[in-house]
């Protein structure tokens, strides 16, 4: 069983003898323009108005630059300048403060706990990704802190109390 595969997949229908129905609009408009002017205008300045209008509907008809269409391009290039920035890498971080008693009281009730309820709460800390030690805090650990600047840039510093 043989298959027909398409080709010229990425060209658009000529409709307008050698033009496609867009670049037949472009020429027309410019084409136009450039009629209404001669109507109007003085000689030199009908030419330098069909001069441009001319240059700038070939451009919109023909020209493509990597690949895709010039009125595409200045499309894209005005969702740019006008459009929203995100920058998803640069999200700020929650600032949390923990309560030295919440730690206590949860000291105090795993040690009060069944041997049980431990092992469960470690099987759930594994399962889900939240097992972590304990580190043993010293008098320097408890004297940092997060810096957060102007240019919104967080890094952690060392305090320090001058009493």
């Amino acid at each position: 069983m043989e298959f027909q595969v398409p080709q010229f997949i990425e060209q658009k229908p000529k409709i307008v003898g050698p033009l496609t129905l867009s670049q037949f609009f472009y020429l027309a408009g410019a084409a136009i323009v450039s009629f209404v002017s001669f109507r109007i205008f003085t000689f030199f300045l009908w030419l330098l108005i069909t001069l441009i209008f001319g240059a700038v509907g070939v451009t919109l008809a023909f020209v493509k630059i990597n690949g895709q269409p010039f009125p595409k391009l200045i499309g894209s290039a005005f969702n740019y300048f006008w459009g929203p920035r995100v920058y998803t890498w640069q999200r700020k971080a929650p600032q949390t403060t923990i309560d030295l008693q919440k730690i206590e009281e949860i000291e105090n009730l795993r040690e009060h706990m069944r041997v049980q309820e431990r092992l469960k709460n470690m099987a759930l800390s594994v399962m889900t990704g939240k097992f972590f030690l304990k580190k043993p805090e010293t008098e320097d650990q408890n004297r940092y802190e997060t810096v957060v600047y102007l240019t919104g840039e967080r890094k952690q510093a060392k305090r320090v109390d001058y009493s």
